[in-house]
């Protein structure tokens, strides 16, 4: 099952719009839930190029890779609190990364040595060796994708992950 990573800028005063309308709401009594979330969220933010060098699943390849070998993982950074809400609310990960987090989550990632042979050997142990060369060049892709996306947020806006 594939699943698609995107990254979107949302200014900070319109972030609680966008966590507002992240649960759908009853229009009348016995009528179906309103879901506003896209509509809000497009209108809020400024979308960055989705992340197509694969499944967005190999993000959560990478967060248990940084953790293994780096003792962090890249859900710690940021807005738990918001995170959780959008992603409680939307069925998918979301990871809500004001600007220093984003800051301090990009220079997180300068420091990882991303060699491929270490990748390998990691996805091997996770996963097998089937497959294990693509899954490691699409983590590589993901993480210069992801730097690219967190040097773009400034100052009064928040970078939300989404993978889903």
């Amino acid at each position: 099952m594939s699943a698609i990573a995107s990254f979107y800028l949302v200014p900070d005063s319109r972030l609680p719009d966008v966590v507002a309308a992240a649960k759908p709401t009853s229009r009348r009594w016995l009528g179906p839930a309103r879901d506003t979330f896209w509509e809000v969220l497009r209108g809020s933010c400024r979308e960055l190029e989705r992340f197509t060098a694969g499944s967005g699943w190999v993000f959560n390849t990478l967060d248990l890779y940084l953790e293994n070998r780096y003792g962090f993982m890249y859900g710690q950074f940021g807005d738990g609190a918001t995170g959780d809400v959008l992603s409680q609310a939307r069925g998918s990960y979301w990871l809500a990364l004001p600007s220093a987090a984003a800051s301090q989550l990009l220079g997180a990632l300068n420091q990882v040595d991303l060699s491929l042979s270490d990748l390998l050997a990691f996805i091997t142990s996770e996963h097998g060796s089937e497959q294990a060369a693509e899954e490691a060049a699409a983590v590589q892709a993901a993480v210069t994708t992801f730097k690219g996306w967190l040097v773009q947020v400034p100052a009064g806006t928040t970078g939300l992950l989404s993978v889903g």
